[in-house]
């Protein structure tokens, strides 16, 4: 099951960015570049996008040395928020009334992913030892491959990209000129190098 939400706080900011730049319109048309540059240089990550990310995992521990088995169902967990620096902007120009630019890649970052033990089932044979706490850490990080695999096909790059593509098209517009702006397009292979953890460890 995934849980979506728009993250506002960009857009939030985008619109107090216009509000307090339409009081002075002759310095912005002189110099649009400028307060385009220097507006984008004040802006940290752009989270842009929120999702929660439910997996299931099913182990069966049964080998031929074995006798009985241990079954084992374990939900996992996952925050993720995806957005685009602008801070790796280039390439903006501007030909006449038009400025031209191409997003930045966006990054999936995983905030936190966690076990839910209170809804862990097992099932162990009589002749078989429970599961251990590093069997169940090893489950996690099962857990966490399982919800990177799956993050390609969720959608959160395009939804970055509309987003993002939203805000800096009514800024420019702000400032009197027509906005170009390129979105490329990623495969999964590229997608799944966007993909970060909040603490940089996988």
């Amino acid at each position: 099951m995934r849980k979506w939400k728009i993250w506002m706080g960009g857009i939030a900011w985008m619109c107090l960015f216009m509000g307090c730049s339409s009081g002075n319109r002759q310095e912005e048309a002189a110099e649009p570049m400028q307060d385009i540059i220097s507006a984008l240089n004040d802006i940290p990550k752009l989270y842009l996008v929120e999702a929660k990310v439910d997996k299931v995992l099913l182990m069966n521990d049964q080998e031929w040395y074995t006798i009985g088995n241990r079954k084992c169902m374990i939900p996992v967990t996952a925050q993720v928020k995806a957005g685009i620096d602008l801070s790796n902007l280039k390439d903006v120009r501007m030909e006449g009334e038009d400025i031209y630019l191409t997003l930045p890649a966006p990054f999936i970052e995983i905030e936190s992913s966690e076990i839910r033990h209170d809804e862990v089932q097992t099932s162990v044979g009589l002749l078989r030892s429970n599961f251990t706490q590093d069997e169940f850490s090893q489950f996690a990080n099962r857990g966490r491959r399982s919800i990177e695999q799956a993050l390609p096909g969720m959608g959160l790059v395009e939804q970055c990209q509309e987003q993002a593509r939203t805000m800096l098209s009514l800024m420019i517009r702000k400032l009197g000129k027509n906005p170009v702006i390129e979105v490329p397009k990623y495969n999964t292979e590229e997608v799944e190098k966007m993909i970060i953890y909040k603490d940089k460890q996988k």
